[in-house]
């Protein structure tokens, strides 16, 4: 299988699993996300996950075709450094996601962007 397609699915999936959640319940969503910025240990850990799986998908992915497989490359290289800085810039990310906690109006776009990159990934990924 062509590894643009098979991460095309995978992060089209996921992005529309997360963007279903915030949308069918944003309170709660946005409850656990100010649980998770209150516990420090867990947030590191959430940075050397994010940061293993940004890595795995640039070094398998680190295409810059001017087409749709770029948006995986992007997502990816966005991703690893979403983990680094969760790792080296702790206080930086838990002010970000307190901004983002406190704007539902920001959430919901949030979450409809991730829907509708979500769609067109798993689009790209699943035509033949």
């Amino acid at each position: 299988m062509d590894v643009s397609k098979y991460l095309s699915k995978v992060m089209g999936i996921y992005l529309i699993i997360i963007s279903m959640a915030m949308l069918i319940d944003m309170h709660q969503f946005m409850v656990n996300i100010s649980v998770l910025l209150n516990d420090a240990p867990l947030m590191f850990v959430a940075g050397f996950f994010t940061l293993i799986i940004g890595l795995l998908a640039v070094v398998s992915h680190n295409i810059w075709q001017w087409n749709w497989r770029v948006l995986v490359t992007i997502i990816a290289w966005l991703t690893v450094i979403k983990g680094a800085s969760i790792i080296f810039y702790p206080q930086y990310i838990e002010y970000a996601s307190a901004q983002f906690v406190n704007s539902m109006s920001c959430a919901y776009i949030a979450a409809g962007i991730d829907l509708v990159l979500g769609l067109v990934l798993c689009y790209c990924g699943f035509r033949r």
